[in-house]
């Protein structure tokens, strides 16, 4: 248990130096993949489309920076915060609504392309034709038209239609044609005639959604943290047009703030000069009928008696219209403030009825425009909005309680004007009837001239504070043409496709070794095993089947290598000794490693004898051209004999076969049996070395069945196809004591590759393969992948 958890934790740390000599290696990849990025950070930079940023600078002017005493007087009422005011311009240069004016208004929505065989050019300016909307331009749908001239009359194709909407028209210029639901117009513009030999291709944008997608693109912040100047910026493919829509964006965001602030003194001179109207016409009523009067009485004075009564009645009578009035005002502002969903502004003018509340309403009319303004930019839930909608809520019942009290106040005040009226009223009962009759007219004319004449003093005021409004915004620095675009920024495009072309082989080479599920080094093996390995074999290129031992190859030196190593492994055993060769699956080359060990051993003289033990798959016998017919089994059965199952290897000098004979259905009985050990018995005392080509142990457990005749068993893991999982299972077999002696052959090893170039019988493969071209690509191929 231990033991695996150490070989777990070795497993899963990954060794930086040998990382990084693997990435050496492959220095050929990286020069690939480097090249591959450059070529393809030189093409993203050519099809691209660049970016190109303007901005300018607004001033603006902030209330919590130079307020006054109003503002001072609003803080401390707490009826409104208004400590966000430019947050809250910023969000409102944004919106949606004056983005949409500012698109529709200019056809910024609207973009012209010269087609491309592999991207079009989009051209701005100077165009050789426009197309303008007839029908309503900020309901438009989108579209894109290609558009061919064909003589004098324009050929229009929809291209982004489904089937069923598809248009082709044709249409002279200055022609309206209809499209789904819209209507256009393209004309001609004067001496741009050749251009028009070109297909040009125009995308109509709908103004709604083209509103939200430079919504992203515009960007506002203040210039520092004490100035109340805010830079605005917006990005675009066309350099001009960045320019031009930032500067429209600010006319435009200027017109709406004088708009909003004309809207209270417009609609307090038409409040005005109506009542002013009204009265006119009531005064010249009075006049007619004083003209009459006299005429008909033929009087042109009264006594003086009747002055006196006529002056304190008509006195009497203004402070009781004012009081009058007074009431009549606050009833309108309770009803103004009681009804939320009201248009602003409110338009009486309250400035000799009570500062207090003309001061509230102010207060009240800044916070429903404060709610307007936010509304622009956020949710109907957003906490900011809803704290707003909180203050609307506790101004409104301040003035509401307001107005009560002083409604009780001016209820007092008019109920003791009128009594004092009355009593005139009283005196003027004694004087004479014609002078009654005149004082009446006197007194409503009176009246009537003094409202006039206040009413018309508030409408020149109004009328002055209408002409003299300004924007308190301006335009410090308008907005310029930019001459490089911010995006793509050549020296980022490179160097992120180089750092992901990095990324991407140095990847491929922790996948390739390090999450490979095969076997691809000898230190994974070692990290399995605590083994001593006793030769590396490398893939040949030689005939597999050559068993001279005189032509001093690559596989004869790496098996004499392999002899010397297992003689030292066989230190201590005496007689002849039994050397078994298994693996974890078929096809790791146990049986092409068993007749290249046994025909090396034959060195000196000396007599090996092989055994096919591998009795449900024997290819020992077909590797040197022989039938495995008679053999093992026959001995066991007891139908032949020593003698009749020991055949003479070709081409070698002492190496005998003893083939598997015919495969049987119960292997493991028989290679448990008495018969199979009195067979190894026998051949132990006929030769000098007795190696066995046995069932792979991984699969089948015939190799434990004769572990106690064993001398030495030698595991094979072939390069790139024995499983990892496969080593860890096997392992366990083998450590468990069912062997003497164990030894590893790492088999097949590609030249060329990670492992052969830093082993030590490099040597011998760049003696094989020295100074061909051939072996130059090989070697290249093999370090890119």
């Amino acid at each position: 248990m231990n033991q695996e958890k150490t070989t777990n934790n070795k497993n899963s740390v990954i060794d930086l130096n040998d990382l990084f000599q693997k990435m050496l290696f492959h220095w050929p990849l990286y020069l690939l993949v480097l090249l591959a990025m450059v070529a393809g950070g030189m093409l993203y930079m050519k099809y691209k489309k660049p970016m190109y940023m303007s901005s300018a600078k607004l001033y603006l002017k902030d209330e919590k920076k130079g307020g006054g005493e109003e503002m001072d007087a609003l803080k401390s009422l707490s009826l409104f915060n208004s400590g966000k005011n430019i947050e809250n311009e910023m969000e409102v240069l944004k919106s949606p609504i004056l983005v949409e004016k500012v698109i529709a208004a200019n056809g910024f929505n609207i973009r012209y392309y010269i087609k491309g065989t592999v991207k079009n050019e989009e051209i701005y300016g100077r165009l050789p034709f426009t197309i303008r909307v007839l029908s309503d331009s900020s309901k438009v749908g989108s579209y894109i038209f290609d558009v061919t001239r064909e003589n004098n009359m324009l050929k229009i194709k929809q291209v982004n239609a489904t089937a069923d909407t598809s248009r082709q028209l044709t249409v002279k210029p200055g022609e309206a044609f209809t499209v789904a639901k819209d209507k256009f117009v393209i004309n001609y513009a004067p001496k741009a005639t050749a251009d028009l030999a070109n297909t040009f291709q125009i995308k109509v944008d709908s103004v709604a959604e083209c509103a939200y997608d430079k919504i992203e693109e515009i960007g506002a912040a203040l210039v520092n943290r004490d100035a109340t100047v805010i830079m605005v910026s917006y990005s675009d493919p066309v350099p001009q047009r960045a320019a031009n829509f930032l500067n429209t964006l600010l006319d435009t965001y200027n017109e709406y703030t004088l708009d909003d602030k004309n809207r209270t003194a417009f609609k307090t001179i038409h409040f005005l000069g109506v009542r002013i109207d009204s009265l006119k016409e009531e005064l010249g009523l009075l006049e007619k009928q004083e003209e009459n009067f006299k005429i008909q009485r033929g009087i042109t004075d009264i006594d003086a008696s009747s002055k006196l009564a006529l002056e304190q009645v008509k006195e009497a009578d203004i402070r009781l219209s004012e009081a009058n009035m007074q009431l009549s005002v606050l009833d309108q502002v309770e009803r103004y403030v009681n009804n939320p969903s009201g248009n602003y502004p409110f338009a009486p003018v309250l400035g000799n009825i009570d500062q207090t509340l003309t001061s509230m309403i102010n207060r009240y009319e800044e916070a429903l425009k404060e709610r307007k303004r936010l509304s622009l930019s956020l949710k109907p839930t957003s906490e900011i909005l809803k704290n707003v909608e909180s203050q609307i809520a506790d101004t409104r019942k301040t003035i509401s309680d307001y107005i009560s009290g002083y409604k009780r106040n001016a209820g007092v005040v008019q109920k003791e004007t009128q009594r004092k009226v009355n009593q005139i009223q009283g005196k003027i009962a004694n004087i004479p009837t014609y002078a009654k009759e005149y004082i009446n007219i006197k007194r409503q004319q009176g009246v009537k001239e003094s409202l006039y004449l206040y009413l018309l003093k508030k409408k020149e005021e109004a009328s002055v504070a209408y002409a003299s409004n300004v924007v308190d915004n301006k335009v410090i620095a308008p907005a310029f043409v930019p001459e490089k675009p911010i995006s793509p920024k050549k020296a980022i495009v490179f160097i992120g496709f180089i750092a992901a072309g990095l990324v991407l082989a140095s990847a491929y080479i922790y996948f390739k070794y390090f999450l490979n599920p095969r076997v691809l080094s000898k230190k994974e093996i070692e990290q399995v095993f605590d083994l001593p390995m006793i030769a590396e074999i490398y893939q040949q290129d030689d005939k597999p089947h050559d068993m001279s031992l005189q032509n001093r190859s690559i596989l004869v030196e790496q098996t004499f290598n392999m002899r010397t190593n297992l003689k030292f492994l066989l230190t201590g055993v005496t007689g002849t000794p039994t050397v078994l060769l298994t693996s974890s699956v078929s096809g790791e080359g146990k049986t092409f490693l068993a007749a290249h060990l046994g025909n090396s051993l034959t060195v000196g003289d000396k007599k090996v004898v092989l055994v096919e033990l591998d009795l449900r798959n024997p290819k020992l016998s077909q590797f040197f051209g022989l039938d495995h017919n008679v053999g093992v089994t026959n001995y066991i059965i007891g139908n032949k004999n020593l003698e009749e199952i020991i055949k003479k290897v070709p081409g070698t000098e002492e190496l005998y076969l003893v083939s598997s004979g015919a495969i049987p259905p119960n292997p493991i009985e028989l290679i448990e049996g008495e018969r199979m050990a009195d067979l190894l018995n026998q051949l132990k005392n006929r030769f000098d070395y007795v190696i066995i080509d046995m069932s792979p142990i991984g699969i089948v457990s015939d190799a434990k069945s004769i572990s106690s005749l064993i001398d030495c068993a030698l595991f094979v893991v072939r390069y790139n196809f024995t499983l990892k999982s496969k080593l860890s299972a096997v392992s366990e077999n083998l450590v468990k004591g069912f062997f003497k002696k164990i030894g590893i052959i790492f088999n097949g090893i590609e030249q060329d590759t990670f492992h052969s170039y830093y082993d030590q019988y490099s040597y011998a493969e760049n003696k094989q393969h020295k100074g061909t071209w051939s072996s130059l690509v090989k070697k290249i191929k093999q370090r890119i992948v």
